[in-house]
């Protein structure tokens, strides 16, 4: 485990309980590749549209479930300090856990509604592009807990 300081306590980072939770999670990995494939085809039509929406609701709810097992399972709370390691780190990842599923939220509400009007088929190459940003911050984060989990096992970048 790593802990990681903060000002009311230590945030302790699991990283085999984290590591665990991620790979458990097929579904958030086929849905994300699911969202990135229909971004790719930017194919215009109502059957394609349909697919996306109904793809970002699923996507929305795996990744509140993942940012919820993670942050129960991944990282724990301790109000003792012990070894001080990326201080900043897990707390970042936490913070990025809550702005990521508002961002999904959001361009969840945004088709849903775009859909309801039907104006999603006109406007899909914005929702496509919101997707794009949020899949963009998705992955610097997974890349973050990735460093945390490596560094939680002891594990350098070189020895992957």
């Amino acid at each position: 485990m790593v802990a990681v300081s903060k000002s009311t306590g230590t945030t302790i980072v699991n990283a085999a309980f984290l590591q665990e939770v991620k790979d458990s999670n097929t579904e958030l990995w086929r849905l994300l590749d699911s969202a990135r494939e229909l971004c790719r085809c930017r194919d215009c039509r109502r059957e394609l549209a349909a697919q996306f929406v109904n793809c970002l609701g699923s996507l929305r709810d795996s990744v509140g479930l993942q940012f919820s097992l993670e942050e129960t399972y991944g990282f724990v709370e301790n109000g003792r300090p012990t070894v001080h390691f990326g201080v900043g780190s897990a707390a970042s990842a936490k913070i990025q856990h809550r702005e990521l599923y508002l961002q999904i939220h959001d361009i969840c509400e945004q088709v849903e509604e775009a859909q309801y009007r039907g104006t999603i088929v006109r406007d899909l190459a914005i929702y496509f592009e919101a997707f794009e940003q949020f899949d963009d911050a998705f992955r610097a984060h997974e890349e973050l807990e990735s460093e945390l989990i490596r560094c939680g096992l002891g594990v350098s970048r070189l020895e992957l």
